[in-house]
């Protein structure tokens, strides 16, 4: 599924700290990605913990332009993939924690997803870890989150001068939000719209963006081209790749 707006939107969100958690500032304990280089900097965190996910990280909070059945469809599509999300993470621990036979079938599985030689305990240990931080942030639509608004293409279009045929996305300048675009084809199919909010939090929670290889952007959900190169992503892409994650939790 495509949810970038190009030239206007994006999809990477940022982080907003609110003024009433405990925080504080500090070299960030997350370390450097040694595969990527990413490193998050200095960060606000709520409850000083960086893993816990319970600061104010990216969550989606209803915002405007929504009716409540609007709402109550797009906020069931979060929970569906949180719910998805949970339990693939889930299957990754209990089998690294068996061992075994359920450890064998867990590789397998997470090497028919990531590519050969993927299946490490370090890979899929943090493909665990990152899928629990993606669902706990669906689980949370707090006032404190950054908002999810709902607009049709039309608005879309009208205030940003592309990207009403998209589903969803990030304006590049002003105040943090998600923009969901409630009359795309998709809003109505649950199975892709808890696609695109999980989709959503590989970029809020996780800082990991789309993944760019051989001319275009890995997709199972885009053009003929796009879905191909998603098929063939390096492996150590399809690790960090949003659309990657979701599909090891569907």
């Amino acid at each position: 599924m495509r949810i970038a707006i190009p030239g206007l939107l994006t999809v990477a969100l940022c982080a907003i700290a609110s003024s009433a958690s405990a925080r504080f500032v500090s070299a960030d304990p997350v370390q450097a990605d040694p595969n990527t280089g990413a490193n998050y900097n200095r960060y606000w965190y709520g409850n000083n913990n960086p893993y816990s996910f319970t600061d104010p990280d990216g969550r989606l909070s209803r915002g405007t332009g929504w009716t409540d059945r609007q709402w109550n469809q797009f906020d069931r599509a979060q929970q569906s993939a949180a719910g998805s999300l949970e339990k693939a993470a889930g299957k990754i621990n209990g089998a690294l924690a068996e061992g075994g036979k359920a450890l064998q079938r867990a590789e397998k599985s997470f090497q028919r997803n990531f590519g050969a030689g993927s299946a490490t305990p370090e890979n899929m240990a943090k493909a665990a870890s990152d899928m629990s931080s993606m669902a706990a942030a669906l689980r949370d639509t707090s006032a404190g989150a950054i908002p999810a608004n709902g607009m049709t293409g039309a608005q879309i279009n009208a205030a940003y001068g592309a990207g009403g045929d998209t589903l969803a996305g990030v304006p590049t300048t002003g105040p943090k939000m998600v923009i969901v675009n409630t009359t795309h084809v998709s809003f109505n199919d649950p199975s892709r719209l808890a696609w695109g909010a999980g989709h959503e939090t590989g970029h809020a929670v996780l800082g990991y963006k789309d993944q760019f290889f051989n001319g275009d952007t890995a997709y199972k959900f885009g053009s003929p081209q796009q879905q191909n190169i998603f098929k063939t992503l390096p492996s150590q892409q399809r690790l960090i790749n949003p659309d990657h994650i979701m599909d090891q939790a569907r």
